[in-house]
Formats: structure tokens, sequence, C-alpha cells
């Protein structure tokens, strides 16, 4: 049985193969029960209920796509064509839009492009953990891990926009560390059309190259020539596939009533406007929390909570059960954290060793991404949310696969740990379709 075993893990192709599964049961886990949980007896799209941020981005998406919002609901007044939404890019609730126009108004469109996109980024940790040094089975464990997360498998199901900027950010991070910085550019622009926080990756690629530096003293040329690359790419595409969506669907104001100017500009500068009035001064209140409280998971997130049993009000006659809750896998934070010191060790010791190209990877994406948001609350008093670490994440899944792969702990205390990582997926599972 063992020499079966080692000769089943020789196959180079295996790895692949168990990546398609691996999308395959995340695709159908996240797809599973798409339109709960919905109003008896479930006839119209307004039976469905929206969850959490669905309720601006698919309204203003309904708003895009010439269709009113119910009564009550946000953008309910607002001119039909535009997108009432100006605070956030437009291409993925043009995303939205489309489906709903593909599919009808109801909630495969609105969480396709959702579904599409996690399964899209699941594939792309795996070409990240490849480019940045793993095998292909340490790539797959980190695949497994995004589609085990609990962040993931929530913001992967439903018509919010955070899972659109993960899929085009690991993607542009595997370029770049490909050698194809104009492309990562790219990408990262298009990621920026989603949601502006996908440009915390130019942030990664600037400390990766300062971190190779300190491993390898190379001359200054080449990363300086591949850091403009991308920034210059990432900016041009950015502005000019936002002057675009300007022109598809009119940025508007809903709050002051009036349209926004039909240029990547003024847009920007609204989108900054809008984010930097979005303070906690007197500290975070309701769902809110500080970034530094997410490494321990502090106040999860309740997107959702149904039990017909006892319905709470505005939430009768909804089925079946569920309980969307917004939190990190307790099991691969116990690994991970612990994993992110050592490689920060690793990377900032200056002398080239094995595996320390995915340290310095884990390391840059960690800080990169996580660093801004400790910013903006730290001088701004930034109101957060524990959903922003699924951009932080992929340096976490690195670290921790980077870490198991250095020590190769007992096989036994493995198995337990990767048991503990499903098992947590299974109990955080937002949906209890069973009596």
């Amino acid at each position: 049985m063992v020499r079966r075993l080692h000769a089943l893990s020789a196959r180079p192709s295996l790895p692949l193969w168990l990546l398609a599964a691996l999308c395959v049961v995340s695709l159908a886990a996240r797809a599973a029960w798409l339109g709960a949980p919905c109003r008896s007896p479930c006839r119209t799209a307004s039976d469905h209920v929206l969850i959490f941020d669905e309720v601006y981005y698919v309204n203003a998406a309904r708003v895009i796509a010439g269709i009113r919002p119910p009564q009550g609901m946000p953008y309910s007044h607002s001119p039909l064509g535009v997108d009432p939404n100006a605070e956030h890019p437009q291409l993925a609730k043009l995303v939205i839009a489309g489906s709903i126009e593909l599919f009808g108004d109801g909630p495969l469109a609105w969480r396709l492009g959702s579904l599409v996109l996690g399964t899209v980024a699941i594939v792309g940790m795996f070409a990240l953990g490849r480019a940045a040094g793993l095998s292909r089975w340490g790539a797959l464990a980190g695949a497994a891990l995004m589609a085990a997360d609990n962040l993931m498998i929530v913001q992967g199901r439903i018509g919010t926009l955070d899972i659109y900027a993960l899929a085009f950010m690991v993607w542009g991070a595997a370029a770049y560390l490909r050698g194809r910085p104009l492309i990562a550019g790219a990408l990262i622009g298009v990621g920026a059309c989603t949601k502006l926080v996908a440009a915390y990756l130019l942030a990664v690629v600037v400390l990766l190259e300062a971190l190779r530096w300190l491993g390898t003293r190379e001359r200054w040329t080449g990363p300086a020539r591949r850091l403009a690359g991308a920034i210059v790419s990432a900016g041009a595409v950015f502005l000019g596939l936002l002057a675009v969506l300007d022109r598809i669907a009119r940025p508007y104001d809903d709050a002051a009533g009036k349209l926004i100017a039909a240029n990547p500009f003024a847009h920007l500068s609204h989108m900054i406007s809008y984010a930097a009035h979005q303070t906690s001064p007197h500290g975070p209140r309701g769902i809110a929390s500080y970034p530094w409280d997410w490494l321990v998971d502090y106040k999860p997130i309740t997107y959702l909570n149904v039990a017909p049993a006892h319905p709470a009000p505005g939430l009768y006659r909804l089925h079946p059960a569920v309980h969307f809750i917004g939190l990190i896998s307790p099991p691969i934070l116990l690994v991970a954290l612990p994993a992110m010191a050592l490689a920060g060790w690793t990377a900032l010791r200056r002398r080239s060793e094995p595996g320390r190209e995915v340290a310095v990877v884990a390391v840059a994406w960690f800080v990169g991404t996580f660093l801004p948001f400790v910013l903006l609350s730290l001088v701004w008093q930034r109101t957060s949310y524990l959903y922003y670490m699924l951009i932080v994440m992929p340096g976490l899944y690195l670290a921790a696969v980077w870490l198991l792969t250095r020590v190769r702990p007992r096989p036994r205390l493995f198995a337990l740990w990767a048991v503990g990582v499903l098992v947590a997926a299974v109990i955080a599972y937002p949906l209890t379709p069973l009596p």
C-alpha cells in the first residue's frame, strides 16, 4: 500500500487532476442551494433574500440593467441606466447586470459571477504557489486551503465585489513572478476596476523586490524596470477601462442625487472622497473591527441568520435554515500565523536558502495587503470589517504551506490538522438544508 501511494504521488499529472476535482467540489459546495433562502411560496425574484452587501451591488446592477429595485431597497429611486453605487468601480456590477439580462433577475444572475471568479481564484492560487517556487503538491495544498476557508466559501457564493478583486490579484501576482510585469499590471488594473483594493498588489510587488534584493544584492536596474512596467501598465489599464465603464454606466452619486462627470479622474476622486468619510473616530461599532482583531477572528460577521422555527423580525416565511457567517478558518490561522512569523525571519535574512522565495512572496503579500488597512485605521480611523481579510489570506496560505514543507510534521499530526480544516469548513458552511 505504501509503495502504491508513493507511486501515485510521483505522477506529475496527479496534482493537476486533484486540482480539477478540488475546483469541482468547491464549485458544487458554493453553488448548492444557490437561491436560498427564499420566502414561501418562492415564485419571484423579490421572494429571494439578498445577503449582506448584495443589497447594494445587486440593486445597483438592477438599475444598470434598467430594472427598478423593490420599494425600500437601496437605489429604488435612482435613474435607470446609471451606476448608483459610484463609490466603487462598475466592472463587477456590470457583470451582474449582464447576467441579469441573460438569465433574468434572480439568484443565478446575481451570484454566477462570484461562482466563476471564486473558481478562477482557486486555480490562480495554484498558479501563484507554482510561480513562487512550490511543488505541484505544495501549490495544490495552498489552493485547497483557499477552497476550504469560510471567507472564500461565502464570498465566492454571494454577489459582492471582493472575490472579483481577489481573482485578478492572484493571477496578477503569478504573472509578475513569471517575469510578465506588463501582464501583471494589466490584471491589477482590471481588478481595481472591480474594487480599488486590488491596487494593493502594487505594494506587494514593491515589497517583493525589496526582500529579494536583501537576499541577492542584485543591481536595482532589473527590479526598477519590472516595477515601472507593472505600475505604468496598471495605471494605464485602470484609467482607460474606468473611462470606458463610465461611458457604459454613468456614475451617479445617490446620496447627492446627481451624476458624476464621466471621466475617470472625477470618478476616482469621488471614490476616494467617499472612502475617506467612512470612519469610526470612537472605535468600531456593530460589525466593524480593527484590522489587528482579524488575526484572531475577533468579531465574526453574521451576514444572515435564518432560523425558520424562530424567525427574527423581517425574516418570516423564509426557508431553509441558513447561517452565513464570515470568519477565517481557525485551523488555518493556527498554523499560518506562526508560519508567517518564521517566514518573515527567513525573508529578512541577507542570504539565499532553499524555499526563501516562497517565504518572500508570502511576507510581501501579507504585509502589502494587510498594512494598508492597519495604516488607514490608525491614521484616519477608517472603518474596516473582517471580510476585508479575503485579499490578505493568500499570503497566509502560502506561509502555512511553506512551513509544512519545511518542518515535515508527523503524518498523523498533519492528517489531524487537515481534518480540522475540513471540519471547520463543514461547521461554518452557510446552508443547513436538512431539517
